[in-house]
């Protein structure tokens, strides 16, 4: 049976977000769309098509022959619904509509979080979806308008704006350093460590002070972490170490649980960038975003 009407583009986009994330629970969390309304689009699209469009596995959801037919419709009806999503807000000079944002848990908190209040009281036109990662992920390929995440993107066809730099330094809890003395690079190299994750990040730390004196810590890592934020909850349970940013944890150090290790040396600087599709730059929500967000990391510096 043929497909008719404009609801069944819809439902043809709803289709593709379920194909793409696996399944309805899976799409509701990663695209912001409730459960009962993907179900039933699933459902329209079924009863037009006369036929299953998912075998339903303890694993999730397996596309039929039949849906394996539809999806380069659906994923047209997915760019297509995308482009005209943002020439309507393009041509809107005030900032309205969705805007889908991408950041670590960690970032969200220390950074996006006071950024988000701004842009809510300035802008309550704007509809704020935020997505947590600890990776960064295309936006473009995810359908996002930006993406904060730690160092430049590796897709050149992004644009990438530097937001903030900020030195690591080595955090362990309060119960470590009762028991370590924290000044002896030997004694604080013994410490487990946990190391990031994170693309990017440093599997040998090197540490420096005002001196130029380096030191260099290589022992094997307890365990491997791709998001700072957990990395932050296991220092803080009193195993291990971790090189963190420090911009994100002296904010976070006013219960005194957190204690600098080898506090006159510091790690390699860390770059958080805003990336973004091109043709983002000119939707008037992003736009201001950005600027938000960039004066909001300016304040974060003059407070650390």
């Amino acid at each position: 049976m043929p497909l008719s009407g404009v609801s069944s583009l819809d439902d043809l986009r709803l289709f593709f977000m379920i194909h793409e994330a696996g399944s309805i629970s899976g799409a509701a969390r990663r695209f912001g769309v409730s459960k009962a309304t993907l179900s039933r689009a699933l459902a329209r699209l079924e009863e037009e098509v006369g036929m299953p469009l998912f075998d339903r596995l303890s694993s999730g959801l397996k596309p039929t022959q039949t849906a394996e037919m539809l999806l380069p419709a659906a994923e047209e009806a997915t760019r297509a619904g995308s482009r005209a999503e943002d020439l309507l807000r393009r041509a809107q000079g005030t900032p309205n509509g969705e805007l889908r944002i991408a950041a670590s848990a960690l970032s969200a908190r220390q950074v996006l979080g006071p950024v988000l209040a701004r842009m809510a009281e300035r802008y309550p036109e704007v509809q704020t979806t935020v997505q947590i990662t600890a990776l960064g992920p295309d936006p473009l390929a995810e359908d996002l308008d930006v993406v904060l995440r730690l160092g430049r993107p590796p897709e050149p066809y992004l644009i990438a704006r530097r937001i903030l730099k900020t030195e690591r330094a080595l955090y362990v809890s309060r119960q470590v350093a009762t028991r370590v003395d924290l000044d002896d690079p030997k004694a604080v190299a013994q410490i487990p460590r946990i190391q990031s994750g994170v693309p990017g990040s440093p599997f040998t730390w090197t540490l420096t002070d005002d001196g130029g004196t380096r030191i260099e810590i290589d022992s094997p890592p307890a365990c491997i972490v791709g998001d700072p934020s957990v990395e932050l909850e296991i220092v803080r349970s009193g195993y291990a170490m971790a090189l963190l940013p420090k911009l994100y944890i002296e904010a976070q150090r006013d219960g005194g649980d957190l204690v600098r290790a080898l506090p006159v040396y510091a790690g390699p600087d860390v770059e958080i960038y805003a990336s973004f599709p091109p043709k983002r730059a000119s939707v008037p929500a992003v736009r201001v975003f950005i600027d938000l967000l960039v004066e909001g990391a300016s304040e974060a510096l003059q407070g650390d």
